[in-house]
């Protein structure tokens, strides 16, 4: 799957890290880490998931949520 995100915002400063946004042919992304786990849904379907911290882990950065999710989703689009 390569799915390209065109608008990409993050919200909330503290646990759980979620972003929020838009593939470029118009589903909705929603990326979340709680509990040390990142996952992504399209259109409220979860499609990627992932333990990526501690159990009580819930801050991520954006840096950290792209490489962990870069085979799934292509970045370069954004940058």
């Amino acid at each position: 799957m390569d799915i390209k995100v065109k608008d990409l915002i993050r919200f909330g400063s503290f646990c759980p890290t979620q972003w929020d946004g838009e593939t470029d042919n118009g589903e909705k992304v929603y990326i979340r880490y709680r509990w040390g786990v990142l996952t992504v849904d399209l259109n409220g379907e979860e499609v990627f998931s992932v333990k990526a911290g501690e159990e009580f882990d819930g801050i991520m950065s954006d840096e950290d949520m792209k490489e962990f999710t870069k085979s799934l989703i292509n970045w370069g689009i954004n940058e």
